[in-house]
């Protein structure tokens, strides 16, 4: 087949790779002069400093080990990583740089791709299939009220534009938005600005990179992520208190700490709590509008001058006005487009707050969507991809939170890339079991090793729950070729109706449901 990619970043080149691989010819678009999308320093796209929240251990492609010595790196040594990813596998010779694609449209049986160069010339190509990875945070999200007037006020930029602390010493600052570039910038500028007020909507549970001399991704395993969710959240700031006890300490004499929530929902940053603490950052109301005249009001009724605002209010959906035809709502499990799966998209779903590892995730989609176009694995019919997208694309502004480490075992099993658990159990088990190394993703590849605390789990009952799920005559199948034995088979078939937990993991998606109240929206 012709495949177009549209965008250079992680997402991208990984669907280069393997769609070479598999033996389709490839042209990528790229429409900055270099790769990485906003992991590419003169893109835009990522505030100055920021850093990983996944480690070398659970970040790179299955594929590619990490050439760089940080345990979390920065914007440049990713970069650095995607380039040496790229010139290994041979992938630049696809990517015609500072090409914008400017549309998409179905033309017969192929789609015409139209591209702009920076001199406005305009090329085009026709293609079997199309692959949209150009990314999603681009367009920073305003205040719903819009930004004051010009001269009215201080500064206004968003957490893109912050270029770094040294332009703000002595002034003072609002940061705007509770999430991790919020918490990221307030506490990057606490030494340099002469006041930082962060303002919050609501608490979040902030977790350092390193968690008692262990990185925060190696807790627990897959199904560890899963398992931990039926502990009591009490028990689980309990371990926290025993791992951390002085961060603890500090998180709680904030106030700022959650004693309501869900073990998911973790964002990753070391410094805003010991800022907060030391009162180099306050914390104040959530933000609500500017005022004519340029002052910032709060949720409480204060209003404030201040220097500068920082807003970090996330992003806006990914812009896909190009494609002719494409709506959001019609993108069959987040990313086929469900009138005809050659077209597909391999970013973040839209109706998320994504936290986990990013490569391996995109690998996985990647690898399902060129599982499909090449035939290897099958999609439901027009009716059952239209009546998905009915029950669970309606509703994008209900956003929820997306485990990617979870939706690689789960579209890893959906395109045939992860042992069968009906059929390998035993390899299906030793990997979802073990540390979230990509490199175990592979067939034959990487070495297995239990997650750190693991051990305060029951991941014994969540096996026999798993095994449960599949049919009897599958479970009896497994036993007679030694895929589990006896003891297994008994303990399966003792899991209450209801207890079961099927393969792909299901994982508690908003804070205010059960834990088994999600599963459905994948299904």
């Amino acid at each position: 087949m012709r495949l177009a990619v549209i965008g250079a970043g992680a997402a991208g080149l990984t669907c280069v790779k393997q769609a070479l691989a598999d033996g389709h010819d490839v042209v990528c678009f790229e429409k900055h002069p270099d790769l990485g999308g906003i992991w590419n320093p003169g893109s835009g796209g990522a505030y100055a400093g920021v850093r990983m929240q996944s480690s070398r251990m659970s970040m790179p492609f299955t594929d590619h080990p990490p050439n760089f010595a940080a345990d979390f790196p920065e914007l440049t040594e990713v970069q650095a990583y995607l380039r040496s990813y790229a010139t290994r596998f041979g992938l630049l010779e696809t990517v015609r740089f500072g090409h914008e694609v400017v549309g998409v449209a179905k033309e017969g049986d192929d789609w015409k791709v139209t591209a702009r160069r920076a001199t406005g010339e305009e090329e085009q190509v026709h293609v079997d299939a199309v692959l949209v990875a150009n990314g999603e945070l681009w367009q920073p999200r305003l205040p719903e009220g819009g930004l004051p007037a010009p001269g009215t006020g201080g500064r206004v930029l968003t957490s893109p534009e912050y270029r770094g602390a040294a332009g703000f010493t002595g002034q003072r600052v609002l940061v705007v938005g509770g999430g991790v570039s919020g918490a990221d910038i307030a506490a990057d500028l606490a030494p340099h600005a002469a006041r930082v007020d962060w303002s919050v909507r609501s608490r979040q549970l902030f977790l350092p990179r390193d968690i008692g001399g262990v990185y925060n991704d190696a807790l627990f395993s897959y199904a560890g992520r899963v398992a931990i969710e039926e502990v009591p959240y009490a028990e689980y700031l309990d371990w926290l208190t025993e791992w951390l006890p002085d961060y603890m300490g500090m998180y709680r004499a904030t106030g700022l700490l959650p004693e309501q929530g869900f073990h998911g929902a973790v964002h990753v940053n070391e410094k805003i709590v010991p800022a907060v603490h030391a009162g180099g950052v306050r914390p104040v109301a959530a933000f609500k509008r500017f005022t004519d005249d340029g002052l910032a009001v709060l949720a409480d009724g204060t209003t404030d001058r201040y220097d500068a605002v920082v807003l970090c209010l996330g992003y806006e959906p990914p812009d896909y006005g190009f494609i002719d035809g494409l709506r959001r709502e019609d993108l069959y499990e987040h990313h086929f487009w469900r009138h005809d799966p050659t077209l597909a998209v391999i970013n973040t779903p839209v109706d998320t707050e994504a936290f986990g590892t990013a490569c391996p995730y995109f690998e996985a989609v990647g690898c399902w969507v060129l599982n499909v176009l090449g035939g290897k694995t099958t999609l439901p019919g027009p009716v059952e991809r239209a009546e998905w997208c009915a029950r669970h694309m309606s509703a994008l502004h209900d956003r929820r939170y997306l485990d990617c480490w979870l939706e690689t075992i789960r579209l890893g099993l959906l395109s045939g890339a992860l042992p069968d658990p009906a059929v390998h159990f035993r390899a299906y088990w030793t990997l979802v079991s073990g540390q979230v190394d990509p490199a175990c993703l592979r067939p034959g590849q990487g070495s297995v090793v239990p997650a750190a605390h693991d051990g305060r789990l029951d991941l014994i009952g969540l096996r026999h729950r798993v095994l449960a799920s599949l049919p009897e005559d599958t479970r009896r199948d497994l036993l007679a070729r030694g895929e589990v034995d006896g003891a297994d088979l008994a303990a399966a078939a003792g899991v209450p109706a209801g207890r079961e937990v099927a393969p792909w993991l299901p994982y508690r998606q908003r804070a205010t449901r059960t834990a088994g109240s999600a599963k459905g929206w994948a299904a």
